[in-house]
């Protein structure tokens, strides 16, 4: 015999059994497509539930699918080149930036990479079609494509051969957006002529779609030799063991582990460690993922993403508490319809698959609606610029591996909170449930499985309430916390003159003329310029030695510090406070002796106090210079750095041919920055201009972490106060509805309304009391999660505990409010006539 299920009801009938594995799969997809037909006559009939159903899936799954298309793009997805698992940067403890020589010893010594390149980013002055633009690009090594192993769309890629010689190879690559953009997707692109820095140069081949560099973030528009460097950054760097400009990468040996070639690279760094002490004598090598500078990004980038991913997959449990105990509810309220169908003979089995059939339904579609916004969401993030000196990239474009994520988190979550009614079907006694028709079980004292779940998503919901407002007293303090510049009323530009074709013994005049052109534009107050300014992502550095100093090699260094070439007015266009001594003069030029201003922490770590006016400091290869003033300390190249020490040094003593102007103003930026454009276009309407600015703008890409932690946080917060106020919301409506006869008798005997609220609400308001309890514990103990994700994140802050417990309590008095009004407006007599 074989049994077939009543297609509505589930009841078993016993027919003849047929043979056949064929019938018996055809049987199987004929009661599954009965559960489906069954579920959606369902879900008709309590549209409601299905429409707050699907919406909670959706807000949290596409939640996770956005940040996971995030850690995806960033983290998981290697470069687009072939075996890119083979491809590993190189760095020390101090970064990826390496001096040439080492490269090529590097790459000469080690025996376990079939090829180490190396690379650079690099300033150019783009010139096609008589008009020079400023674009970013790649000094590469000859081998560098070859180490990558890609194909080029048009023509061919550097090699060696390109790099042999100094200023001996003019070729370029063209990226495939610079080619489409610039020259229109020319086919013939390949041999024409450009001009880099007024030089001419051949486009030798296109660069695939896919490919946008070895940096994830920031992508080249043009790769030209190494060996040009001095064309196109104006000096020569190749030939310095001490001036670190390389980044190196390279592709290990088939059947080589990291270990092994971190291993090699430690006998590499000895011996040169013994070759060259004064230089390399701390040399320490180590192996990282490409495409984040290193660890210098990867760290932070990896934090950040993983904590946001956890929270999201709080999100994800908060949600499928929700949805369990909507549908423990349900099931509850459903109770004498599954004890009747027990009772004529259906299997506990069948009514269990049904329910998960309706809890993976709601979740597909949830998860499909999910996968549409997520997909819409990571393109726009991918179109999105945000504003930097160097133009930033995100490459999170949906693909495959997005929505198989979403489909395979839909149905874990289905399944998720579809089983939470299963241990009640389990446990169904169709004779007490027939028994018990009118009865319910609302008012029992003990807790049930609906209102356990609901305290763990208000615990759940409470701790991401806790950390969106961690990452928005964050972004206050990074707002107001000192930097050592005000950038308010400051308007920058930055270029380069050698980019223009300036000389060096022609940059002097030239950035005169340009001081002099923008400090006489109505409504600037004062004017100045430098070679870099703090926060920028161009940073220079210079080992610093004690008075008396003979080794002035890494041994006898005391430390790095930042250093900025500035004008006389810098520190009063700046806004940088002086502390002590003066300010530079006109008179501090090539002929007189040689002075700096320092900062506190640069007082404090060489002299170890902050009077140092008149002391001398060693720089370079024994160079005495006088400290005329000190300053306050800031932050140079991070928000979350430590104290640095820094030294300013006046221009005229040390040129350069990058220029930053800086003009502070009371006019607003729209009128300033064309002002400013026109004003060096009178000078020289050939100069290209990298970037025009007003400063907090230029600063917007170092805010970023913090609006980003901010923005992501606020939204789980968010999403987890929406579904703290639906969960209490359900269940205060739930329980004020099985329960109006008993409220109703209890009016009807005189009870107060504050008797009745604490019957009728007195579960919830408990439930919402130990959860957030919970979620408060919850986030103290996850500080350093919270740390990992936002600058200067306490969850211990006062103001952050108790924004989120009034939140929780304003949560609590939006969701309780019309059940409450409900309860308290009962009509005892309507209800008994009702019974």
């Amino acid at each position: 015999m074989e049994s077939i299920v009543h297609p509505n009801l589930g009841v078993v009938l016993y027919v003849p059994y047929l043979i056949g594995d064929s019938f018996c799969r055809g049987l199987y997809m004929h009661e599954v497509l009965q559960d489906i037909r069954y579920t959606l006559r369902q879900l008709r009939r309590s549209p409601g539930f299905a429409l707050t159903a699907i919406l909670t899936l959706t807000l949290a799954i596409g939640a996770n699918v956005v940040v996971f298309g995030v850690l995806n793009a960033l983290v998981l997805h290697s470069l687009p080149v072939p075996e890119a698992s083979r491809i590993f940067q190189i760095q020390h403890p101090g970064g990826i930036a390496m001096s040439y020589p080492n490269y090529r010893d590097i790459r000469d010594r080690n025996r376990t990479f079939s090829n180490v390149a190396m690379y650079r980013l690099a300033r150019i002055g783009f010139d096609a079609n008589g008009t020079a633009q400023p674009v970013w690009g790649y000094e590469v090594s000859g081998n560098y494509f070859d180490m990558l192993g890609i194909k080029p769309v048009l023509g061919r890629f550097l090699h060696p051969a390109d790099d042999a010689n100094k200023n001996g190879s003019p070729n370029a690559v063209l990226s495939y957006a610079c080619w489409k953009v610039r020259f229109g997707g020319d086919p013939n692109v390949v041999g024409k002529t450009v001009r880099l820095n007024k030089q001419p140069y051949t486009v030798i081949g296109v660069a695939p779609q896919s490919f946008n560099g070895t940096e994830r973030f920031f992508w080249p528009e043009i790769w030209v030799p190494v060996q040009d460097e001095e064309q196109i950054e104006g000096y020569s760097w190749l030939d310095s063991r001490g001036n670190s400009n390389s980044w190196d990468i390279g592709r290990l040996k088939p059947g080589i582990t990291p270990a092994q070639a971190t291993a090699d690279l430690a006998n590499v760094a000895a011996l040169l460690a013994q070759q060259y002490p004064e230089d390399d004598r701390k040399l320490h090598l180590t192996l990282t993922q490409p495409g984040l500078l290193g660890n210098a990004l990867s760290g932070p980038v990896h934090a950040f993403l993983y904590g946001v991913m956890g929270l999201a997959l709080l999100v994800l449990l908060a949600a499928c508490a929700n949805l369990g105990g909507l549908f423990a509810a349900r099931s509850a309220d459903r109770a004498r319809e599954m004890g009747i169908r027990i009772a004529v003979g259906s299997s506990r089995r069948r009514i269990l698959r049904q329910l998960l059939t309706e809890s993976v339904l709601l979740a597909v579609a949830g998860g499909a609606v999910a996968a549409f916004a997520a997909a819409q969401l990571l393109h726009l993030l991918t179109v999105w610029r945000p504003q930097s000196e160097i133009p930033v990239q995100f490459l999170v474009e949906p693909g495959a591996g997005i929505y198989i994520f979403a489909v395979l988190l839909a149905l874990f979550t289905g399944v998720l909170f579809g089983v939470v009614p299963a241990r009640q079907i389990w446990k169904t006694d169709p004779n007490q449930v027939l028994k018990a028709a009118g009865a319910t079980d609302a008012g029992q004292r003990r807790f049930a499985l609906r209102d356990i779940l609901l305290a763990v998503q208000i615990a759940l919901c409470c701790l991401l309430v806790t950390a969106s407002f961690v990452s928005l007293r964050g972004l206050l303090r990074t707002f107001t916390m000192p930097i050592g510049i005000r950038p308010d009323g400051v308007t920058l530009a930055s270029m380069d003159l050698h980019l223009a074709g300036y000389g060096d013994a022609d940059i002097p005049a030239a950035q005169q003329r340009l001081l002099d052109a923008v400090a006489h534009i109505p409504g600037v107050t004062a004017a100045a310029f430098s070679d870099t300014t703090p926060l920028s992502l161009n940073q220079n550095g210079s080992a610093i030695y004690a008075p008396g100093t003979t080794d002035f090699g890494v041994a006898g260094m005391k430390f790095n510090a930042n250093v900025y070439k500035v004008s006389p007015d810098y520190f009063s266009v700046a806004g940088t406070r002086l502390l002590a001594g003066r300010a530079f003069t006109v008179h501090d030029d090539k002929h007189a002796p040689q002075v700096a201003i320092v900062n506190r922490t640069f007082a404090k770590q060489l002299f170890g106090t902050e009077n140092v006016v008149g002391k001398l400091y060693m720089a370079g290869m024994g160079q005495n210079t006088e400290i005329v003033g000190v300053v306050e300390d800031g932050k140079y190249e991070t928000l979350a750095e430590d104290l640095k020490p820094v030294v300013y040094r006046p221009f005229a003593q040390s040129r350069d041919s990058s220029l930053v102007l800086l003009a502070r103003s009371d006019r607003s930026g729209a009128e300033i920055i064309p002002a400013m454009r026109q004003a060096i276009a009178g000078v020289d309407p050939a100069l290209p201009v990298f970037s025009l600015s007003a400063w907090p703008d230029a600063l917007s890409f170092v805010m970023l972490p913090a609006r980003a932690a901010t923005v992501a946080l606020g939204i789980l917060g968010a999403l987890g106060m929406m579904l703290a106020i639906t969960g209490i919301f359900g269940m205060a409506s739930y329980t004020v509805s099985k329960r109006m006869r008993e409220l109703g008798i209890r009016v009807a005997l005189g009870a107060q309304n504050r008797h009745v609220l604490r019957a009728a609400l007195g579960r919830a308001t408990l439930l919402l009391g130990a959860g957030s309890l919970a979620g408060l514990i919850l986030g103290l103990t996850a500080s350093w999660v919270l740390a990992s994700i936002v600058y200067q994140a306490s969850a211990s802050d006062p103001l952050v505990i108790l924004a989120a417990v009034l939140t929780m309590a304003l949560v609590g008095l939006l969701s309780a409010a019309i059940p409450a009004r409900r309860a308290l407006l009962a009509e005892p007599a309507q209800l008994l006539r009702d019974e």
